[in-house]
This record gives C-alpha cells, structure tokens and sequence, in this order.
C-alpha cells in the first residue's frame, strides 16, 4: 500500500512543477518577437487547464483503486475466502463474471489481464483453494466517475464505511481545512462535509467537461486555483490512507504477538516528536515501528534514537527521537 501512496505523492509534486511553470513560461514567452509564438500562449493555456485536470483526477482514480485493491490482497492473505467479509466476496463474483461477459480483458485499462487468469482465480476462490488470488480489478470495478458516494462504495467493500465523511477528521484534512480557510485561532473538530463532497465533485465536473469539450472549457483555473486544488485532492487522499493504515492496524496488527503498548507519561513535546513513557517490560530497539490511533486515521513511523534515566524508571524518548509519519 505504500509504494501507491509514493507514486500518489511523485504525480502530485509532478503536477505541482507544472503548475509552477505555467507563470515563468508564459511571461518569457510573451515577450518573444515572434508572433506566432506569442499566440501560442492562448491556446496553451486552455490545454496546460486540460491537461492538469485529466492528470490531477487519473492520479485520485488510480490511487483509490490500487489503495483499495491493495488493501483487500492483505486481507486475503489473512483467512480463506469464504472467510472474508460478504461485501468483498459478492463484488468480487459479481464483478468478475460482468468483466468476462463484457468481453473487453486484455483492452484499454484491462491490457495485460487475461480471461484465463481472471476464471481460474474466481474458481481458486469459490472452491476455497489454497492459495488463491484475487481478481483486483474485480474488487475495484465501478461504473461511474468517483464522486463521494462512489468513493464511499469502493471502501465499503475492504469495511470501511462512508470513508468520505472519516476523513473529515483526520490529520491531513484538518491542516489543510485550517490553511485554506485562514483559521489561526480556532481549529475545528472535523472538516464540513459539504466541503469535501462540493471539492470532489468540481474536480469531477471540471473532468467531464474537459473530455467532452476537448481544450474549449467555459471557466479556466489559474495558478492559484489548479494549486488550491492539488492540495486538496492531496490532503484528501493522504487522509483516506491514515484511516485504511488505522483499519490495518486495528484489525491485523493490534495483537499480544504483534505489538505492546508503551504508556505515556509525558508530552508530546517539540511539536509532537518528543514523549516520556513508563519503562515497557519489552525490549525498544532504534528503527523498531511505532504507531498510534488517533481515530479514525493514524499516526506511525519508527524510532531514531532512545534515551533511558533511571529516575522514577521511565524512558525518555527525546529530541533525536522522532515519530515521522509513514
């Protein structure tokens, strides 16, 4: 699941570097004396707009469905399937059968998928087999564009529910909620749900208009606006990974075998990097993982360094010791 939060985050430093020259280009190329050049600055506009958009909601798409189906891999891997979740099993029947009758395997966003493989995975599952596969692009299958209630299905399937509305108070979406809006002396609970459902369906709107209108749209973002939104579609998709990381390690890793808690006694410190925690009966050892929920999402990375008194027998955790997130 990491590695399609990186590529998420490479595309939007990507489109970013892009937005960033749009500025710088176009006054260097205002002043050329070519005439022709120069009327090129109009019609560049309109598709660097266009080009911005379809890459900005394919780099949403593709994450959602790689996170999702990603996620439900790590679940199968886990139990047998007829001891998976109803929601999972019934879409992944479903759907498989609907992407064999429809005849379209090995096309389009399907190339490389075979009907072969897709039938012998489906057989390997519902005769319970071991090991079996799952057909991911089964799981991630949907039919229209990912506004909120469709986001909220793609999740409901791996069970998590109306992940739309859990991101509201998540991190990510909070500093980027507080920033956008200027708030310096209050910070809210949760982000407006109307917030995030009106941005998803903008970018939603602004991508259909763009592919049924080609390079000719009514209203054109500038700079400003095309970066107003990346940081959106990025706080926004940060947050879904906290809360499905969260539903991980609640479901799969919160376990006597798989981990201990460290009680907190002080802090956090140093803009949350820094805690004091009771001495653990287990062994702490630098780089090992550590987390914490913070519901619905979830904090985590690994230790750099440790520091022990013997004072009151606890352990400080201090200043070189830092919590970085994922």
């Amino acid at each position: 699941m990491r590695s399609s939060l990186d590529e998420f985050t490479k595309q939007i430093g990507d489109l970013t570097s892009l937005v960033a020259s749009i500025l710088p280009v176009n006054t260097a190329l205002a002043g050329h004396s070519d005439s022709v050049v120069r009327q090129y600055l109009l019609i560049r506009r309109r598709f660097d707009y266009a080009a911005f958009i379809v890459a900005l909601y394919s780099s949403l798409e593709t994450f959602l469905e790689n996170l999702v189906g990603e996620f439900a891999v790590v679940i199968a891997k886990q139990k047998p399937y007829s001891a998976l979740p109803s929601k999972l099993t019934q879409k992944h029947t479903i759907k498989s059968a609907d992407l064999l009758a429809r005849g379209r395997l090995g096309e389009g966003r399907y190339i490389g998928v075979q009907p072969v493989d897709v039938v012998k995975n489906l057989y390997d599952c519902l005769t319970d087999a071991t090991p079996y596969a799952l057909n991911q692009i089964a799981i991630v299958s949907h039919d229209l564009n990912l506004r909120s209630d469709e986001i909220n299905a793609l999740f409901k399937v791996i069970g998590i529910e109306q992940v739309c509305d859990l991101v509201r108070r998540v991190d990510s979406m909070l500093q980027w909620y507080i920033g956008a809006h200027a708030l310096v002396e209050s910070r809210p609970d949760s982000v407006p749900g109307a917030t995030i459902e009106g941005r998803i369906d903008e970018l939603v709107e602004r991508r259909n208009q763009v592919a049924h209108r080609g390079g000719n749209p009514d209203d054109l973002l500038g700079p400003d606006g095309m970066l107003d939104m990346v940081a959106f579609i990025e706080a926004f998709s940060k947050s879904i990974f906290s809360v499905v990381v969260a539903k991980y390690l609640q479901d799969y890793y919160l376990t006597p075998e798989s981990a201990f808690a460290l009680k907190l006694r002080e802090g956090p410190y140093k803009n949350g990097k820094v805690v004091v925690v009771d001495r653990p009966a287990q062994r702490l050892y630098v780089g090992q993982p550590a987390f914490v929920l913070v519901p619905p999402g979830a904090r985590w990375g690994r230790i750099l360094s440790l520091q022990l008194t013997t004072t009151k027998s606890i352990l400080l955790i201090r200043r070189s010791w830092r919590l970085k997130s994922g």
